[in-house]
C-alpha cells in the first residue's frame, strides 16, 4: 500500500536531533540544498572507511562514522548521500542502521522534480493507473515499495522487494530472435550478460557516448560476433548535442556541457531490422529515447528493459509512453540490490 500523507523532509523538519550526512559529492550537494531550503541544519558529515582524509565539504569537516557517533550517539539521524550496489557499501549502511536512524533520501539524478508528498499527490492518478497495469504481484509489490522508499527514505522497503539480477531477467523469453540494442552499454557488462542469456540473438548494437567507457566496452566484448559499436548519445533526434561527464558511469545531455557528442535514435539505428531486445540505461534520456524509437516499438515489438530511477516522473511517465505506442506489452517492475531506489527497471514483454 502506498501512503502519500508524509515524506522524509517533513519528518526531518519536525526533529530537533542532529542530522549527519554520509558521503560527499553531487548527491550530498543536492540533499544539502533541499535541507537548506527547508531550514534543516546539518550537524556533521562522514565518509566511508578509507575515504575520510583531512578535508572539508561545504565548510564542514569530514569525519569517520565513529567520530560522529562518539559526538552525537544514537540520537543522530544519518542520511546517505550517494547511490551504490556494492555489497561492502550496503553492509556498511546496514551496520550504521543498527546503531542509529538511517535514511537514503531520494533526490532526482536528473531533472528538478523532488519525489516528495506534493509531487506524489499531483501525480497520484498516473501513479495508480500504472500500478493497475502491472503484470504480476511482485511488480505491484515492487512499485509500492519503491514509492514508499522514495517518499520516506527507509531502506527497509527496498529489502522487501529486491531480487537478484537473474530473477529479474527471468521475465524475459530467452528464445527471442533478432538484434540486441544496448543503450548505455557502459563497459559491456549487459552485452555479455544478455549474449549468454539469449542464445538466438543475431547481432548487437552497443551505444555508449563516453570514449573511456567505449574503450573498455570494446576490450570486454571483442570475442562477441556481429557487434556494432556506436559512440553517441541516444535521443529523440539525430544530430549533435552538448554533454556533461558525471563522476562515475554517467554521461548526460546538458545545454551547458563541456563537450559535444553525436546523437542518434533507435529508429535510425535499427532501420527496420528484426529487433529482439532493447536495454535502456541512458542517464535521464529514457523518455526521449522512447520517442526516437516510436516506429521500432510499434512495429517490431521488442522486449525492453528500461531504467526508471533517473527522473522522478519516470516511474509513471515511461510505461504510459510505451503503452501508448504499443498497448500489447505486459509490464513488469523489478529492483535489484542498491541504495537508494536505483537499479529499478520496467520490463516490457
Amino acid at each position: 500500500m502506498i501512503t502519500f500523507d508524509t515524506d522524509l523532509w517533513t519528518y526531518l523538519k519536525q526533529q530537533r536531533r542532529p542530522v549527519v550526512l554520509y558521503g560527499t559529492g553531487n548527491g550530498a550537494d543536492k540533499i544539502m540544498a533541499v535541507l537548506e531550503e527547508r531550514g534543516i541544519p546539518v550537524s556533521g558529515i562522514f565518509a566511508s572507511p578509507g575515504f575520510v582524509r583531512d578535508r572539508k565539504f561545504h565548510d564542514i569537516q569530514v569525519e569517520s562514522f565513529e567520530d560522529c557517533f562518539n559526538r552525537f550517539g544514537k540520537d543522530m539521524i544519518v542520511l546517505m548521500c550517494f547511490g551504490s550496489s556494492r555489497p561492502e557499501v550496503l553492509d556498511f549502511a546496514d551496520s550504521i542502521a543498527d546503531k542509529c536512524e538511517f535514511y537514503a533520501p531520494d533526490v532526482p539524478v536528473y531533472g528538478t522534480n523532488l519525489f516528495d508528498k506534493e509531487f506524489c499527490a499531483k501525480h497520484e492518478g498516473e501513479i495508480n493507473i500504472v500500478r493497475g497495469l502491472l503484470a504480476d504481484e511482485l511488480s505491484r509489490k515492487t512499485y509500492d515499495c519503491i514509492i514508499n522508499a522514495r517518499l520516506t527514505g527507509k531502506t527497509s522497503y527496498l529489502k522487501l522487494c529486491e531480487v537478484s539480477q537473474e530473477e529479474a531477467d527471468s521475465v524475459l523469453p530467452a528464445d527471442r530472435k533478432g538484434l540486441f540494442l544496448d543503450l548505455g552499454a557502459y563497459d559491456g557488462d549487459t552485452v555479455m550478460r544478455y549474449s549468454s542469456l539469449m542464445q538466438n540473438l543475431t547481432g548487437f548494437i552497443a551505444v555508449e557516448p563516453d570514449r573511456r567507457n567505449m574503450r573498455k566496452l570494446k576490450e570486454n566484448t571483442c570475442l562477441i560476433n556481429n557487434i556494432e559499436y556506436v559512440q553517441a548519445f541516444i535521443s529523440d533526434k539525430e544530430g549533435t548535442a552538448d554533454v556533461s561527464r558525471n563522476i562515475g558511469r554517467g554521461t548526460s545531455l546538458d545545454k551547458e556541457g563541456s563537450s559535444e557528442v553525436q546523437t542518434v535514435t533507435i529508429d535510425g539505428l535499427i532501420k527496420g531490422r528484426q529487433t529482439a531486445f532493447i536495454k535502456f540505461d541512458v542517464e535521464g534520456a529514457e523518455a526521449a529515447s522512447i520517442d526516437g524509437g516510436a516506429q521500432t516499438i510499434a512495429e517490431e515489438k521488442p522486449l525492453m528493459n528500461i531504467a526508471c530511477y533517473h527522473r522522478s516522473e519516470d516511474i509513471f511517465e515511461l510505461p504510459l509512453k510505451v503503452l501508448k505506442l504499443n498497448h500489447g506489452y505486459k509490464v513488469y517492475m523489478r529492483h535489484t540490490p542498491s541504495i537508494p531506489a536505483w537499479d529499478t527497471c520496467f520490463y516490457f514483454v
